[in-house]
């Protein structure tokens, strides 16, 4: 079953990226869970309504144009089949403009949720310091990786 989850959760990361990099809300949208549950190194958010969802989604395009973000890459790591209609894995995520990166890679854990025979991100935990809802990232230098990635 690993196999399988590692093979589910890296199409759905490659989907979203792709859906985020071309700015297509609807299958973004179609990707993710209400209330969604965002758990970093400063902070638990539920994004519960579509104008929450919708406003981190366009923060988030936007921070990638200014920072000319040409490269969204997440990586799985491991992956698990809790269920028939639950993953629970962990993936890296590189951001890269032209081939030089924008912040230390970073690792995520990601619960998937089968919903209507598609999957969809149900919530996400990651190492990212000082991070926020809508996500935005600043220019900062690579930190060491006892500090987590600054965003």
């Amino acid at each position: 079953m690993t196999d399988d989850a590692s093979t589910v959760l890296q199409t759905y990361l490659d989907h979203i990226a792709q859906a985020v990099m071309v700015n297509d809300w609807d299958t973004y949208r179609a990707g993710v869970v209400m209330p969604f549950h965002l758990v970093t190194h400063s902070a638990n958010i539920t994004v519960s309504t579509e104008a929450d969802l919708r406003a981190g989604f366009d923060s988030f395009r936007q921070t990638l144009v200014v920072q000319r973000v040409t490269d969204f890459i997440r990586l799985v790591e491991s992956a698990k089949q809790v269920d028939k209609d639950l993953i629970s894995g962990s993936y890296t995520t590189h951001l890269l403009s032209g081939g030089h990166r924008l912040l230390d890679p970073y690792t995520s854990q990601i619960t998937l949720r089968r919903q209507d025979g598609i999957w969809r991100a149900a919530s996400i935990t990651n190492a990212l310091a000082n991070s926020r809802w809508p996500l935005l990232l600043h220019s900062q230098p690579l930190s060491s990786p006892e500090e987590g990635p600054k965003t």
